[in-house]
């Protein structure tokens, strides 16, 4: 066990962070409370008292404080040989702290840091280890053993908002002990996991603590968040100082990010829709949908062999045709779809009615409910134009007949 502490320091020395790792940096929003007593933090620190110390301790310790490396070796640590390996730091750091000279003031925040970081890592792990294998799919339960002796009591003590290991940990609690509420079963939505963890924090903190818990989930999380899921958190959070930070430039951003969400997934489902909708089957017996002429207007004739007015149109939707310039060719399609019982019908309606040169498809018996629910379709002949986006801009449009359908299609196809 030993050994595996020593070798555990020795690769971490060149990353020692000791007493950095006890100062908030500018992206802690603990530093939006302006605590008076960090203040005098920084002074004992900084002392010229306690350079000797500080400087001992790094060559010590500091490693136990590098949070990237510590989170790394929980990566590839056993439960069991980790709980040992911090147990044994802890004693040594705080038998190493008992034996210094300094201040009651820093001798008191360095056993609080010291303990807390013990803590911090443990409640860390199944976290930590949960977020880097999205194949696990629940969170890892930590025996009771292990954890027991870290009373609910222990983690409402205000003062301990001035330890970093403290805040550390806070984030990793709530974590923890919500998903513990959840049978530990990993979430699949990102957004209801903030939600729930906020939930859960109101329920068991309040003062400092609530505040630092509920600001600290929403930067944390703020890829996931939503206007009004930001604002609901926000909102529960009594500090002036702190809340604010959430009503300025942090609200604009996730206004622009749902922004671009909406858009997203606006044109995700667009895309899906598209795939999802009909497949009709072309004279070559390949499958396509309407996404093959994307870039072109299409005029759609759902039409069938037996269809008497049908077959009526057809003159002057040929005439319409003809009368196109090649361009207006390239760019406007006009896609006569069969919804004939059997293909061969379908086939020998194609030569009679010398449909060849157009487009030609043909609704297949499985797929002709979906067509009629879908397009409404309730008698035939029944048109659709389609734009170059793919939408369909008449569901219903005039028959070939009509003097204004040509109109229509060139003021599309421009």
């Amino acid at each position: 066990m030993k050994k595996l502490i020593v070798l555990l320091f020795i690769s971490f020395k060149a990353f020692a962070q000791f007493p950095e790792g006890l100062l908030a940096d500018s992206s802690d929003i603990y530093t939006k409370f302006k605590f008076a007593k960090y203040d005098s933090l920084l002074t004992e620190l900084k002392s010229p008292e306690n350079e000797d110390f500080i400087k001992d301790f790094n060559k010590k310790f500091g490693a136990f404080f590098d949070t990237k490396k510590q989170y790394e070796y929980l990566l590839t640590a056993n439960i069991d040989q980790l709980e040992m390996d911090l147990y044994d730091q802890r004693k040594a750091q705080l038998d190493f702290l008992k034996k210094a000279k300094v201040s009651k003031f820093l001798a008191e925040h360095l056993e609080k840091e010291i303990k807390y970081n013990y803590w911090h890592l443990i409640f860390a792990y199944p976290i930590e280890r949960g977020n880097s294998d999205q194949k696990l799919r629940r969170v890892i339960s930590l025996p009771n053993v292990m954890v027991e002796a870290l009373k609910a009591d222990m983690m409402k003590d205000a003062s301990l908002m001035h330890n970093k290991s403290y805040r550390n940990l806070l984030m990793y609690y709530i974590t923890y002990k919500n998903s513990e509420e959840k049978d530990f079963v990993k979430y699949a939505n990102q957004l209801q996991s903030v939600t729930d963890k906020a939930d859960f924090a109101q329920k068991n903190f309040g003062g400092d603590i609530l505040d630092y818990s509920l600001a600290q989930l929403l930067i944390n999380n703020k890829k996931y968040l939503g206007v009004r899921t930001t604002r609901n958190i926000a909102r529960n959070i009594k500090n002036n100082s702190v809340r604010y930070v959430f009503e300025g430039d942090f609200m604009k951003d996730i206004i622009a990010n749902e922004a671009i969400a909406i858009a997203k997934k606006k044109e995700e489902d667009e895309k899906a829709a598209k795939k999802s909708a009909i497949q009709f089957t072309d004279i070559n017996g390949k499958m396509f949908d309407f996404s093959k002429f994307a870039g072109k207007v299409v005029y759609v004739d759902f039409w069938a062999s037996w269809c008497g007015p049908c077959k009526a149109e057809f003159p002057y939707s040929k005439t319409m045709h003809s009368g196109l310039s090649e361009k207006d060719k390239k760019n406007i399609v006009f896609l006569y779809i069969s919804i004939d019982d059997t293909e061969d019908k379908w086939r020998n309606g194609i030569k009679s009615n010398g449909l060849e040169e157009f487009e030609n498809a043909w609704v297949s018996p499985e797929w002709s409910v979906k067509a009629s629910q879908l397009y409404m379709i309730r008698t035939i002949p029944r048109y659709m134009i389609i734009d170059k986006t793919g939408k369909i801009v008449s569901p219903d449009a005039k028959r070939p007949s009509n003097p204004d359908t040509l109109g229509q299609l060139l003021d599309l196809a421009k």
